[in-house]
């Protein structure tokens, strides 16, 4: 197939406003690796690093060979990508456009089963630094207007790899999840930062799961989901970029500490945990508040929350983060 007939493409529903990639690569993405699931070698693991296209950043203790072994964690372009640097030469009629972007997989260590609940402190710590890293890299480009991070853990999580790792997607434009949040809190800005104030009334209604010196987890007021968790810098900021080193080690500490949690409480449940943090495209969000979500994959999303937009959760916040904080002590 000629690669203009398999370039991805940015199409956009005139009725919603709601933009689509259309990536047909996808398609062929592996069903499993090295995990019981299996076809072949799983293409994270050391010595394996042939399977990957070639790497654009590593961390190392030492001195090693580019697309070698001896890497601690490790970031390569992903094989089957919803957005390529260089598309084909599409025009923007008729709402559409090329999916011009970048999408990068960070590998999170050699090991398979190393999930990131049972990483150790300076580990975790390591790889928020890797997020941060090409968080910084990616919105330098000046025609990207949004990076997102994204972890899948788990098959039902959408993870096609069981090998740990976590998607970076640097966009064109700014999505609509990302555009009505900004509105909301832009709206709301006159009152202060509403998550900031989310945060307080989260500690005031027994919704506040977690905290350290940086960073609180904690039960949003309308969770979409059971067990649904918001983990918010308590320093007022809208750009992940600009995250301080003692920033990413309570963002590594709270992370690990309510996986666990999780994991202990629900044996290991599949989840998808996201960042969202301020559009870089040059304007000024003093009112944003960046922050990271985590959905544990409980409950099928079905016909009527499709349909409505609206969610159905049978676990009320208050008693999940009730359960949360009793089985972490």
């Amino acid at each position: 197939m000629a690669q203009k007939d398999i370039d991805p493409e940015l199409r956009r529903d005139l009725l919603t406003g709601g933009w689509t990639i259309l990536a047909p690569a996808r398609s062929r993405r592996p069903g499993g690796g090295k995990d019981g699931r299996g076809r072949g070698p799983c293409p994270f693991c050391p010595g394996n690093e042939r399977l990957t296209p070639p790497e654009v950043w590593a961390e190392s203790e030492g001195p090693r060979s580019k697309d070698g072994p001896g890497w601690n964690i490790r970031v390569v372009p992903n094989l089957y990508p919803a957005l390529v640097e260089n598309p084909g030469t599409g025009g923007k009629a008729g709402g559409r456009m090329p999916a011009r972007g970048f999408h990068e997989v960070i590998i999170h260590s050699p090991r398979h089963d190393l999930s990131l609940e049972r990483m150790d402190p300076e580990s975790a710590y390591r790889l928020m630094r890797a997020y941060r890293l090409r968080y910084r890299e990616l919105c330098g480009h000046p025609w990207v207007r949004q990076v997102l991070v994204t972890l899948n853990h788990g098959r039902e999580a959408g993870a096609s790899l069981e090998h740990p790792h976590t998607q970076v997607f640097a966009l064109p434009l700014v999505p609509r999840a990302i555009r009505e949040e900004l509105g909301r809190w832009r709206r709301a800005a006159a009152r202060g930062c509403p998550l900031c104030a989310a945060v307080e009334e989260a500690r005031r209604e027994e919704r506040l799961i977690l905290e350290n010196g940086s960073f609180a987890a904690l039960a949003p007021f309308a969770s979409r989901q059971p067990y649904e968790t918001w983990f918010v810098p308590l320093r007022h900021g809208e750009d992940f970029s600009r995250a301080g080193e003692a920033e990413l080690r309570g963002m590594a500490d709270i992370l690990c500490r309510v996986l666990r949690g999780l994991a202990g409480l629900l044996d290991h449940p599949p989840y998808n945990l996201w960042l969202h943090s301020a559009p870089c495209d040059g304007s000024e969000y003093a009112y944003y508040h960046w922050h990271l979500e985590l959905v544990p994959r409980l409950v099928v999303t079905a016909g009527f929350e499709l349909a409505s937009g609206l969610f159905i959760n049978p676990l009320p916040p208050e008693e999940a983060a009730r359960r949360l904080r009793g089985i972490m002590g």
